[in-house]
Parts: structure tokens; C-alpha cells; sequence
């Protein structure tokens, strides 16, 4: 009896499971593209010449995540807020975006890149509304 309650109970969690992967559906019931789209922006709007700012972009949910990297030494948090900011309204510009909102709260994290030099990384989520 015990066997076959396992078995039963395997065979839900896989049912669950394959269902779980199908669970992004639009309005019309049809699956949803979430391909997340890498854009490095042209114009980073900073000074720093150890930054560089990366965007993701996921079009079927109108999300972003923004981020902003630099060496540790040379990071300043009123910079990287200031150039994110930046990068987001042009963006918005960009494709036609009404406003947005933040998501989460803002992110700073630290660590090593191949060369052995600390870097640190400013990251922002946001929704874009249309």
C-alpha cells in the first residue's frame, strides 16, 4: 500500500511540474515570449571610465533589470543612481514607455572580476508601463 501511495505521489509532482512549465500564458491563452533581451546603451551617462551599464530587458513582461558596474575604488552610489536613472528614461524614450516603477529595492553587491580587481555592482528592477 505504501508502494503505490510513492507511486501516486511521484506522479502528481511530475503532472505539477510539467504544468509549472507551461504556466506563462497571455490574454488570448497563447504561451508568452520571456526571452530576455542584453542592451548595452550607447550613451552611459558617466564620467567614470571603469563603468559599464548593462540592461535587460524581457518585452512580454515590460520588466528591466538595470546594471551598473564599476572598480571599487572609483564607485560612488549617488552616480550609479544618477546614471541608472538616466539610462531608464532613455530607454523609455526608446521604446515608447509611458513611466515606470521599481520593483524591488536597489541592490549593491561586490566582487572579484577575472583580473583579481574588486568590482562593485549597482542592480535596479524595474516595470515600464505602457
Amino acid at each position: 500500500m505504501k508502494k503505490f501511495l510513492g507511486i501516486i505521489a511521484v506522479m502528481a509532482a511530475l503532472s505539477a511540474l510539467s504544468f509549472a512549465k507551461d504556466n506563462k500564458l497571455d490574454e488570448e491563452g497563447a504561451s508568452m515570449d520571456t526571452s530576455v533581451q542584453v542592451i548595452v546603451p550607447e550613451d552611459m551617462h558617466t564620467q567614470n571610465k571603469t563603468a559599464q551599464v548593462r540592461i535587460e530587458y524581457t518585452p512580454a513582461l515590460d520588466e528591466v533589470r538595470i546594471y551598473y558596474t564599476c572598480l571599487e575604488v572609483s564607485f560612488k552610489e549617488s552616480e550609479a543612481r544618477e546614471t541608472i536613472h538616466q539610462c531608464l528614461n532613455d530607454f523609455q524614450l526608446e521604446k515608447n514607455y509611458y513611466g515606470y516603477k521599481y520593483m524591488k529595492a536597489d541592490r549593491l553587491s561586490y566582487k572579484k572580476n577575472a583580473r583579481g580587481l574588486k568590482q562593485a555592482t549597482y542592480a535596479c528592477q524595474v516595470k515600464f508601463q505602457r
